[in-house]
Order: structure tokens, then sequence, then C-alpha cells
């Protein structure tokens, strides 16, 4: 199955790093021209270069996503320089670790602004660029949305508010053949995650079917089949993209001894 993204422009934001450089590279790869954004010039450049290395036809540029004036004119700006915009991938995301209570006043304001207020923004700009032709609209969410934890509960109401907007997005935009759908990655290895997995990976890992953490391109090769025509009939969804974890309450007892009892044994 090879995924065929030719002739499509995409727009991810956040694009300049991790899961969104991914789904850049991984959408790319399949055809499609790419737009991405990010706050720091100098890592959007790097981002840019790496994506022409790898043959994709790329542009970049710094833009605050929680900005709608901004928003709408680096859609433009894309537009004007590969071409109308079929793909929207609202992927910029903070991540601050704070107990709920104690999150600072300005740190709570821009969370939502960034996290969610930016998914508000590109759906709006979606409509925009994808009604007389279709399209698709992807958003990230996050397993915190269904499971936060202590020191970021903020992060995880603002994504499980991303996963809702999702699903109402998805009925909306359906009569402009307009594809809505979330993905919600796990513990997957990247910059913002990576302090986390040094100080308890191992004591993580035991809550995952799989005993390992995801990477970037994992992520990046689903969204790229989400954008996809494979995905044809998926929407109103987010797809979850780590390893099992918890998709049941004990996953570590399939991995020790007692865990071989249960099944008779490893052949």
């Amino acid at each position: 199955m090879n995924i065929d993204l030719k002739g499509r422009t995409a727009v991810i934001t956040g694009g300049s790093s991790g899961i969104g450089l991914a789904a850049a590279l991984a959408m790319g790869r399949c055809g499609a021209k790419i737009g991405i954004c990010g706050t720091g010039k100098e890592k959007l450049d790097r981002a840019v270069e790496q994506l022409t290395r790898a043959g994709v036809k790329a542009f970049g540029a710094v833009c605050d996503v929680a900005d709608s004036g901004a928003l709408s004119v680096f859609a433009g700006e894309v537009e004007k320089n590969l071409g109308a915009i079929s793909i929207w991938v609202s992927n910029a995301a903070v991540y601050p670790q704070y107990t709920l209570l104690n999150t600072p006043e300005n740190i709570w304001q821009r969370t939502i602004d960034v996290n969610m207020k930016s998914v508000f923004l590109g759906g709006k700009i979606a409509l925009n660029k994808m009604r007389n032709s279709g399209g698709v609209l992807l958003n990230a969410s996050s397993f915190a949305a269904r499971m936060p934890s202590v020191g970021s509960g903020l992060y995880a109401a603002v994504k499980a508010a991303v996963s809702s907007m999702t699903q109402t997005l998805a009925a909306e935009l359906a009569p402009w053949g307009i594809r809505v759908c979330g993905y919600a990655p796990g513990v997957i290895d990247t910059d913002i995650t990576h302090p986390l997995i040094e100080a308890g990976g191992e004591t993580m890992k035991k809550t995952i079917p799989m005993r390992r953490f995801g990477s970037s391109e994992e992520a990046g090769n689903v969204i790229a089949f989400l954008a996809s025509d494979y995905a044809s009939y998926i929407s109103g969804v987010t797809v979850e993209i780590n390893g099992g974890k918890y998709c049941v309450q004990n996953p570590d007892e399939a991995w020790t001894s007692s865990g071989d009892l249960i099944f008779g044994g490893k052949s």
C-alpha cells in the first residue's frame, strides 16, 4: 500500500521539530508539498532545509498560531508558494508543568490559546480554503485527554477539549467534503518529553504493553495515513498512537512470570 499525496499541499503548524516535522517528512515523501510554521526562525530554517534535502517542496514561516491574523497571512503565503491547501494539521502545542491550581494565569491563557484556540482558527482556515474542493483537517490531541497526570492537568484538559472539538467539526464540515480527525500520541520520545523519559522511563514503560516508547516517525506515519485517501471513510475520531498504553489495567502482568502462568508458559 503506497500512500499517494501528489498534487496536494499540506500545512503543519508546529512543524519545525518532533511529531510535526516527522509528519511533514512523511507526507512530503508521499508527494505532498509542505508548509510549516513555528516560533523559532533558526529551527524552522533547519526543518525546511531537512525537508528540501529529502526531496520535498517546502515553505516555512515564523507564526504565532494563536494570532488569527498571523495564521491567515501564513496560510496565504503557503498558497502563494505551494498552491491550494487541501490538508491542514493543527499540531502546535505547549506543555506547561504545573499543578492545576498553581498554574499562573498567563500560562493558563497561553496554553488555551496555543493548544485549543489554534485548532479553532485552523478549522476556520480549513473551511475557507477547502469548502469548494474538500480536504482533510487533523488536530493534535494527546493520551492525556483520556488519562491526565498530576503536574500537567491544564494540558490534559485542553487536549480533551480538542478531542471534543474534532468530533463536532467532523459533522459541521462534512457537507463541504472535509474530513476531520484527531491523533493522540502517547509517550513519544521528543524534545518535550525526553526529560520525563530520562527521569522515569523504566517505570513509564510498564504502563505500555509494547514496553517501549514511540518515535516521532511512527506518529508521523499515522498522520500521513489519516491525510490520505486510504482513510477516506474515517472522520470524527481521534486515533491513539501509544503502544496500547493502559488498554488494560495491568499491562506489565503479561511480561512477568505470573503472566507466563496465565498463558500456560511461553512456547
